[in-house]
């Protein structure tokens, strides 16, 4: 009978060791209130687990708190389990369970993949546990409460059928139990040793973790999360070293970061938004600096850093500018010249589509808008009315339509011109410059006036914002750096070429140079150079668009050259066009981001409640319908004016004799010739008054 006390005394040691991996307590008792563990094993097994299982306890110091054996003694611990297993191989499990089986699962715990190499690998800062003495000392003062016997019974009564005490006592035990793995948490966890081990660090809290795990459903006993530490911690040790402010509001911080007089402290500079980077397209912003990214499948980034350059470099870029009576293309080196297109008036405004390898352009003098394809010489019409006070045009080359500026208003056309609508009203004074950026589905376009700006419009129609109202005069020139996601714009007043992001924010003087920008009309950009043409110059020159370094004069030309535009497959990237799925009738357009699109109507027209077809609603004492192919409305003013503006003619059926020029109006008594200009301009200039009969869509 005292044998088998004693050895239910050893047998409570060890239960207290299963649940904490840790020191022997004793509770303050006398050996007759210890109660007797019922065991599976016979009195010789016992013997054996015993002394199989003291292998795995000699680490044990009664004097101090220790949950698992020192962790730069690892291939030693992991020796000695090896050990146990060869000892009590023959003792049945159910024997071997009732002596010391937390201990055991700790010792697997620490042996297994891919704990121990964690541990082997973090074995230099595992030594300093046991040889710093800031570490050393934080260990060594932590301690048991010795006369709390609630936390004694509790780890007994864990997982042992033994019931020394109620419920309430064995939760404060768990609690004390908690207390211990939080001082260690924290010791491992002290700024020095976070600064020099932050993976041994990891390291231990996840085997807390594991032990807190066995004695406790209390939230891993409320250790925080280690990656909440470590983050909380990195931002302590960012702060120290990004300099500070002192109570006067005086802030000395190192590059990269801005001294805020409100917080009291040093805060990241984000160079990204506020322009300052020099990335030719992304730019991720990070504490203290930033990255530079390019846009994928179509550019890699250069060995600098910041500088993008394209995959494919076997397809030679192309620079088509407008000449006046002709078009031509440079290469962007300036040696190698080609017409285009010749037997123009006055070809002024262009852009083009590179899907379809066409040409656009505005014959601003004989008033017509016309494509043709880049390999080809044959126009075709686009556009043959409404085309006198045509600034701009751009075009959507994900969405397929085409964007034209005239007078006061923004137009929107299919791309061959059969459908037509005038998205905006009245937004205009005197407007010059217009450029899309399909890629998230916006137009923008300047105006000259007196009050001139700079504005961005959503593609369908929704939104209209001036972006740039201060510090700007003649914004003659205008172009998008669709991968930057920059405007840039030449100011021919102020002889300078600037840059902001979208919204009209991070202003940026690129050039501001008279004798290099003395009067730009049109610009254009590729990769790391933007290109333009210049009056004075009379010429088109280049430069480098983060700083507006190498200014260099490509080409000098007999005549005032006009917009100009660049053509290569990466300055429209080709993405999925929503308008695929929509079988719009009439107009299909991008709306804000270029994932979504509307159906719309040309003007005359209204859509039907399937929000796809469109119903005729022209005015008929104003306008007639184009029918066939064609449908659409035109001013009755265009009738028998010599030129087919419908494709069934129907503008022309039944006219009397053409007497008048080209571009002129005959008055419908055929009395008279008058001039366009002197169209609706409130004057009659016919006997019958018929110049000034259908004005309500002048």
């Amino acid at each position: 009978m005292v044998i088998n006390n004693l050895l239910n005394i050893f047998i409570i040691k060890l239960l207290f060791l299963q649940v904490t991996g840790n020191t022997i307590i004793i509770p303050q008792t006398t050996i007759d209130k210890v109660p007797l563990l019922k065991s599976s094993c016979n009195i010789i097994e016992e013997g054996i687990a015993i002394n199989c299982s003291a292998t795995l306890l000699d680490y044990i110091n009664i004097k101090k708190v220790s949950l698992h054996p020192f962790l730069s003694d690892i291939d030693i611990v992991c020796e000695k389990l090896n050990i146990y297993k060869k000892c009590s191989k023959n003792i049945k499990k159910s024997c071997l369970e009732s002596i010391a089986p937390k201990q055991v699962h700790l010792f697997e715990y620490l042996c297994q993949f891919p704990v121990k190499d964690s541990i082997l690998t973090e074995k230099d800062c595992f030594m300093k546990v046991k040889n710093e003495e800031y570490m050393v000392n934080c260990l060594n003062n932590i301690t048991y409460n010795y006369d709390n016997s609630s936390t004694s019974n509790s780890l007994f009564h864990y997982d042992s059928g033994v019931n020394l005490n109620t419920t309430t006592n064995h939760e404060e035990g768990k609690d004390e139990i908690c207390r211990i793995i939080k001082s260690i948490s924290n010791c491992y966890t002290q700024n020095q040793f976070l600064k020099e081990c932050p993976k041994a660090s990891n390291v231990e809290h996840d085997i807390l973790t594991f032990i807190s795990d066995k004695i406790s459903q209390k939230d891993n006993c409320g250790v925080e999360k280690f990656n909440h530490i470590l983050k909380r911690f990195e931002e302590v040790e960012i702060e120290k070293s990004i300099g500070s402010c002192n109570k006067n509001g005086t802030c000395i911080c190192v590059n990269g970061y801005r001294g805020n007089n409100i917080t009291m402290k040093c805060e990241d500079i984000d160079e990204c938004v506020e322009g300052k980077h020099l990335c030719s397209q992304k730019c991720i912003n990070t504490k203290g600096s930033y990255v530079c990214g390019c846009y994928e499948n179509l550019f890699k980034l250069d060995e600098d850093g910041k500088s993008c350059s394209l995959i494919d470099k076997d397809t030679q870029p192309w620079l088509f500018f407008a000449h006046g009576q002709s078009i031509w293309n440079i290469s962007d080196d300036g040696k190698n010249f080609q017409l285009q297109r010749s037997g123009l008036q006055k070809a002024a405004m262009i852009d083009v589509d590179i899907r379809d390898k066409k040409l656009f352009y505005v014959d601003i003098e004989t008033k017509i808008i016309e494509k043709i394809d880049i390999d080809g010489a044959f126009p075709e019409a686009v556009q043959t009315f409404e085309v006198d006070g045509v600034e701009g045009i751009t075009v959507d080359w994900i969405g397929r339509n085409l964007y034209t500026v005239r007078k006061s208003d923004m137009f929107v056309q299919t791309l061959d011109g059969r459908f037509r609508k005038k998205l905006y009203k009245n937004i205009f004074t005197t407007p010059r410059a217009l450029a899309c950026h399909s890629l998230i589905g916006k137009i923008f376009g300047t105006d000259w006036s007196s009050n001139a700006f700079i504005a961005s419009a959503n593609m369908d129609g929704s939104n209209f914002k001036k972006i740039i109202t201060d510090g700007i005069v003649w914004p003659n020139a205008l172009t998008i750096d669709i991968y930057s996601n920059k405007i840039y714009w030449a100011d021919a007043f102020l002889d300078t070429i600037q840059s902001a992001n979208l919204d009209g924010s991070s202003r940026k003087t690129i050039i501001s140079d008279p004798a290099s920008v003395p009067h730009v009309f049109g610009m254009t950009i590729y990769n790391d150079y933007i290109y333009w043409t210049d009056w004075t110059y009379r010429g088109i020159l280049k430069a480098n668009k983060i700083d507006g370094n190498n200014v260099t004069v490509l080409a000098q030309t007999a005549l005032l050259p006009y917009s100009i535009k660049i053509y290569h497959k990466s300055v429209q990237p080709e993405i999925k066009n929503p308008c695929d799925d929509m079988k719009c009738s009439q107009l299909c357009l991008l709306k804000e981001n270029a994932t979504l699109a509307v159906c719309s109507c040309s003007d005359g027209f209204t859509l039907n409640d399937d929000g796809k077809t469109c119903n005729s609603n022209c005015d008929n004492q104003t306008e007639i319908l184009c029918g066939g192919s064609d449908p659409r409305c035109i001013s009755k003013r265009y009738l028998c004016d010599g030129i087919v503006h419908c494709k069934d003619s129907k503008d022309e059926e039944n006219c009397d004799p053409r007497l008048c020029l080209p571009n002129q109006f005959q008055c419908h008594d055929n009395k008279k010739c008058i001039s366009e200009k002197e169209l609706c301009n409130g004057i009659s200039e016919c006997l019958d008054n018929s110049d000034e009969m259908y004005c309500s869509n002048k």
